[in-house]
């Protein structure tokens, strides 16, 4: 993977502009980094999570989540009540992939509504701020209290620095226009290609896809979302680019799941995966197709 990728436990090892403020702070993570030695994590027998500091921490903490599954948000509250009952008065929280976000809304009966759910968890620590990494949604900054939203435009930019020929961007679907044109403004105006899918609300399988353009010829096409699960929709998409001329297909994603097949992506021209390690680095794909970037240095601006 890329040398971007880092473990440390103090923020200043990160690349970014750090936040002077965040510099007077205690800076713990979890998943702890190799070194970790703020704390000890461990199990009990029967599968609880239990948390005991090392070291007293200051008044001011600024606590960086990264999501491993549902048993970490666990180990987060537990780390958030070991702090505060050991003196931590003020506790910041880094976000970058908010649990249950693409669950935002109930499309057939019997659902939950799960975004809200991990929500109100969050909410329920009363942290001083809690800054989130290009959520899914409006939705979740909406549930969340004292959110601050960290757009995509900084870890673009910086990949489409490194790109040559003529880049256009590329919305995958109507959900995804708001922010790819927003992201364009912020690129000096790079030209935006939109797409639509269509998928079957029951079973959640793309119908189809459409592209809204006639010629590609030549162009480089930054396909641009949130989140990569399967790929489904970035292999119809990058088809469709393909057979209207596309020369290279980049697909960038700020949270990715490490469950997309790389020869998948490869067979249907989609040239380059960058993502962040907001859901830990990727392991099923190979270093020289996906170039991940630690999430954390979009985060300290």
């Amino acid at each position: 993977m890329s040398q971007r990728i880092q473990a440390s436990k103090s923020i200043q090892a990160y690349q970014g502009t750090v936040n002077t403020q965040q510099l007077q702070a205690d800076f713990y993570q979890l998943p702890a980094a190799s070194d970790e030695a703020h704390y000890r994590l461990f199990q009990f027998g029967a599968g609880e999570n239990h948390i005991q500091l090392l070291v007293p921490p200051a008044k001011r903490v600024t606590l960086f989540f990264g999501y491993r599954g549902d048993h970490s948000i666990i180990q987060l509250l537990l780390l958030t009540d070991a702090l505060r009952r050991s003196g931590a008065e003020q506790i910041d929280l880094l976000l970058p992939y908010m649990p249950g976000a693409r669950q935002d809304r109930v499309c057939n009966v019997g659902e939950a509504l799960s975004v809200k759910v991990y929500a109100s968890l969050i909410n329920q620590q009363q942290y001083a701020s809690v800054s989130i990494f290009d959520p899914h949604s409006d939705v979740t900054a909406a549930l969340l209290d004292r959110v601050q939203v960290i757009d995509n435009h900084s870890f673009v930019a910086a990949i489409a620095a490194q790109l040559s020929g003529e880049l256009v961007l590329v919305s995958p679907d109507a959900g995804a226009n708001k922010k790819v044109f927003g992201l364009a403004k912020a690129l000096q105006g790079m030209p935006v290609i939109r797409a639509d899918k269509h998928r079957d609300v029951v079973n959640g399988h793309i119908i189809a896809t459409e592209v809204f353009c006639d010629d590609l010829s030549g162009k480089t096409c930054l396909i641009v979302d949130d989140i990569c699960a399967g790929g489904r929709t970035f292999i119809e998409l990058a088809i469709k680019l393909k057979q209207k001329g596309a020369q290279s297909v980049i697909l960038i994603v700020s949270h990715y799941e490490d469950k997309a097949s790389e020869s998948a992506l490869r067979e249907v021209g989609i040239d380059r995966l960058f993502c962040t390690d907001s859901l830990g680095v990727p392991a099923h794909i190979s270093s020289e197709f996906c170039d991940c970037h630690a999430v954390l240095s979009y985060m300290n601006h």
